[in-house]
């Protein structure tokens, strides 16, 4: 039976007469934060992709492009992924969806932002629209958040200020940065930033986003790097391992730590 809506018309009938031009539409992108461990497993890196052209031309920006209408949001960030950095394979994963008014000049466009997680850096060069790609190192800190390239000669930075905001009987904490130096992430690209490293640094106690970023086979030492490096804290060794041990099994070898004065260690690897 063929349900009528109040002015009498069937789904059918109702969808031959339906103007999507009735209505505004947004443009959507997908953004992908990309994160990476340095060689010593002491920090976090961030890939940076150069603008090529307008808006924001010559500014260092999330990896991004726009969903096309044969895809999901999901299916653009791995083809973009691919298309402006050359990575794919990799962890991918949803983070928050961008709607503020006039984040893009161009006209309304909306960003459905990813995080990326990769185990080792892997080179990368600037592709399609982009001048240049490149590995940065990322510090994130409750008071400020820099970005540098020594190579490029680039430091970005910016002052991070809490404030409380209210959501119904909740009330919660949020960065709001402000950009101290003269470069600066195109669009609003460390507002993504913020809240995928929010994201991780909750999730990763629960979750295994940690062995995205280490190799194969890792020592215990370097696991916790990771996991320090992503919540900007010193944790405890016995309390680490009491976390990561039903997450982690021997491989019967012995292995080097990366880092300067690594000793060798038991080798692991994840229980998946």
């Amino acid at each position: 039976m063929n349900k009528k809506n109040k002015d009498g018309l069937t789904e059918k009938e109702f969808l031959a007469g339906y103007n999507a031009g009735d209505y505004k539409r947004p443009s959507v992108t997908a953004d992908i934060l990309i994160l990476g461990m340095n060689e010593d497993y002491s920090s976090l890196k961030i890939l940076l992709i150069k603008r090529g052209d307008h808006p924001f031309i010559g500014c260092w920006a999330l990896p991004g492009g726009f969903i096309k209408d044969n895809e999901t949001a999901h299916k653009a960030a791995a083809r973009t992924l691919k298309e402006e950095t050359g990575l794919s394979g990799i962890y991918l994963d949803q983070i928050y969806t961008f709607t503020k008014p006039g984040r893009d000049p161009r006209t309304w466009v909306m960003s459905i932002a990813y995080l990326a997680l990769v185990p080792a850096l892997d080179e990368v060069k600037g592709y399609d629209d982009t001048d240049d790609a490149a590995w940065f190192d990322l510090r994130f800190t409750d008071s400020a958040i820099e970005i540098s390239n020594e190579e490029k000669d680039v430091q970005i930075v910016y002052d991070l200020k809490k404030e409380e905001f209210v959501n119904g009987a909740i009330r919660y904490e949020n960065y709001v940065p402000k950009p101290v130096s003269k470069e600066r992430l195109a669009f609003d690209h460390v507002e993504i930033l913020i809240e995928a490293i929010k994201r991780l640094r909750e999730q990763i106690y629960y979750n295994d986003q940690a062995f995205c970023l280490v190799e194969k086979t890792f020592t215990l030492p370097e696991l916790q790097r990771v996991y320090e490096a992503v919540l900007g804290k010193p944790l405890y060794k016995k309390s680490f391992r009491d976390m990561i041990s039903a997450k982690v099994e021997e491989t019967g070898s012995e292995k080097t730590s990366r880092f300067k004065g690594g000793r060798r260690s038991t080798e692991y690897t994840f229980r998946s």
